[in-house]
């Protein structure tokens, strides 16, 4: 398929891939941490006690986080093989390429683990994030010399991270992670991660140019490498209108900050048919998909 156009300038901008809900909702999350910075603000300044109470709390929770994340890198280190120029080269070219077009400059490390409960993963760990890759999304890649959608897959979690760090200020990156384990609150938090998720889905897509790739690292992570040539994207959009119409599944969602891998999957469709429709009628024709129920289920979709 024909690649997308990048942007004339070096950076990538991620603006133009957002999902069209992406501000509102974060307008939305906002407003739900504003009144709690603010009362926090407030007693801090107006109550030594309290002062001393969230210094104290702040620096427990940091030192917790730092402890949790230091051990999990300890034993990714200790089990797992560090991407670089000596390990898997393609991947590292492929990350630092992203980063560059993305405009992302802080730490991003890969591990390559043999197994595992998902495909891939990232894990934050304050300015350095490292993504996980299960051992069978790489060697399909590597097998078929085409890293085209493991490119997908590493430009959505840069892209991720590029839209929560233009986002958000620290403090409020951090009152946000916190805000979204509190039950019935995080509701405010949690459409707004949801949409980071579909955001770095179409930048993932934008940036590696094809619609095979993205659809195919999508089936990878969702079932794995020997078996995603087995999925048919009508599965996917048949999968999606039970989802979508289902009560408990919209509960699962509301208390979720990942959306459904069909609402994902339509995500990516709807992106492609708004954007470059001569490639969304050529994945439909090669798929052999049936494009009444597509775009039946595109009408229907949550996150539109």
């Amino acid at each position: 398929m024909t690649s997308y156009a990048l942007n004339s300038s070096s950076t990538f901008d991620v603006k133009q891939y957002l999902h069209p809900m992406t501000n509102s909702r974060f307008a939305l999350a906002v407003i739900a941490v504003l009144p709690m910075i603010l009362w926090i603000a407030y007693m801090s300044f107006n109550n030594k006690t309290f002062f001393i109470f969230v210094g104290i709390y702040a620096v427990l929770i940091f030192v917790a986080i730092w402890l949790g994340m230091e051990l999990t890198k300890a034993l990714l280190i200790g089990n797992a093989v560090k991407v670089g120029r000596d390990n898997f080269p393609e991947i590292a070219s492929i990350l630092e390429s992203v980063k560059e077009k993305i405009g992302y400059h802080k730490d991003v490390e890969i591990y390559i683990v043999e197994s595992g409960a998902v495909n891939m993963i990232l894990h934050r760990f304050f300015s350095t994030k490292f993504i996980v890759i299960h051992s069978s999304f790489v060697e399909s890649c590597d097998s078929a010399k085409d890293y085209r959608d493991i490119e997908w897959a590493i430009a959505r979690f840069v892209g991720y991270m590029k839209v929560k760090k233009d986002h958000y200020f620290p403090i409020v990156f951090e009152i946000m992670e916190a805000v979204k384990k509190i039950p019935f609150l995080n509701l405010f938090i949690l459409p707004y991660e949801r949409c980071i998720v579909y955001s770095g889905d179409r930048i993932g897509l934008a940036l590696c140019g094809e619609v095979e790739a993205a659809i195919t690292g999508m089936s990878k992570l969702l079932i794995g490498k020997t078996l995603y040539g087995k999925v048919s994207s009508d599965t996917f959009i048949f999968q999606s209108r039970i989802v979508n119409g289902s009560f408990f599944a919209s509960v699962a969602r509301f208390f979720s900050s990942f959306p459904h891998m069909t609402d994902r999957y339509l995500n990516i469709m709807a992106f492609v048919k708004e954007t470059v429709p001569e490639h969304y009628l050529e994945f439909i024709v090669k798929h052999h998909i049936d494009r009444a129920k597509l775009e039946e289920a595109l009408r229907e979709r949550h996150g539109r």
